[in-house]
């Protein structure tokens, strides 16, 4: 039996055994349409520094186990493994529009999607994936025209405004409207832990000059709230403040939940994002 409890600003977490992930409240009411989750650490088969729920193919871990691991969580979910589709995430801000022919690519069968951070789609049962361990997912849904998009965005990614790039490309499919769109911003690395250099804080400085994104700590050094200016991008964006919801869950103050590029220094597994619209049910 499956058990859900709240962790944080519209997120829960959801029990299945072992096997522990998130979901979003704001989503959740569009269950019969959609199906979405981002994975913990927490219920899989993988071992050393992958332990447990690794989704990272390219990480040091068995692809059998990975393999076990989606199986186990896309069964949980409600998801076929055939419809996966999966980027290889450049940092860059390309988002794709994917659609029937695309599922299984970069999953179960070679892909031509290079370069993609971000994926939309409004073909049901093509489920997106996109991967993090400290980089913020962001998953958008438009409940009237069935528009989905999931993104990637790292600090390069954020920088440059793939959230921005994403509603800009689903304004073009017929009926849609911003102002229509909810946003999730899943847990990633928050300010509280996201550390930089002069060279960084001042790219983001000078395209994000707000002061309250910023934080002072040593000569040199600051912290960045990614989480927040991604909900500033957003907004610009056309979305309503009400429908822009911000998890503020920290990767790297959770890592008992979630695995952390820089609190695990580099040795770690993966987390990964899912989003499908459903078949008519």
């Amino acid at each position: 039996m499956k058990t859900v409890e709240k962790i944080g600003n519209e997120t829960l977490l959801v029990t299945d055994g072992q096997l522990k992930y998130i979901e979003f409240e704001c989503l959740t009411k569009f269950d019969k349409l959609l199906t979405h989750c981002m994975s913990t650490r927490t219920g899989g088969v993988s071992t050393g520094e992958c332990s447990t729920l690794n989704l990272g193919f390219n990480r040091n871990d068995n692809r059998e186990h990975v393999l076990q691991n989606y199986r186990l969580l896309c069964d949980s979910v409600g998801l076929d493994t055939d419809n996966l589709v999966v980027s290889d995430q450049v940092h860059g801000i390309i988002v794709r529009l994917v659609a029937e022919s695309d599922r299984g690519k970069g999953f179960s069968k070679e892909s031509d999607i290079k370069g993609v951070d971000g994926f939309i789609t409004v073909t049901p049962e093509v489920a997106m994936v996109t991967y993090n361990a400290d980089c913020v997912p962001i998953f958008l849904f438009e409940p009237v025209v069935k528009a989905a998009a999931l993104l990637h965005s790292g600090w390069k990614g954020t920088l440059n405004s793939i959230a921005a790039e994403a509603v800009a490309a689903m304004r073009t499919l017929p009926g849609f409207k911003a102002e229509r769109l909810i946003a999730a911003i899943g847990p990633s690395i928050g300010s509280c832990c996201f550390e930089v250099g002069e060279d960084v804080y001042g790219l983001f400085t000078d395209k994000y000059p707000v002061r309250a994104l910023y934080k002072p700590l040593t000569v040199g050094k600051w912290t960045v709230d990614l989480q927040q200016i991604i909900k500033l991008e957003l907004l610009r964006a056309g979305l309503l403040e009400e429908n822009v919801h911000n998890s503020g869950i920290c990767t790297k103050c959770r890592m008992d939940l979630f695995f952390s590029h820089r609190g695990d220094n580099g040795r770690t597994g993966s987390l990964a994002a899912f989003m499908q619209i459903n078949a008519d049910r």
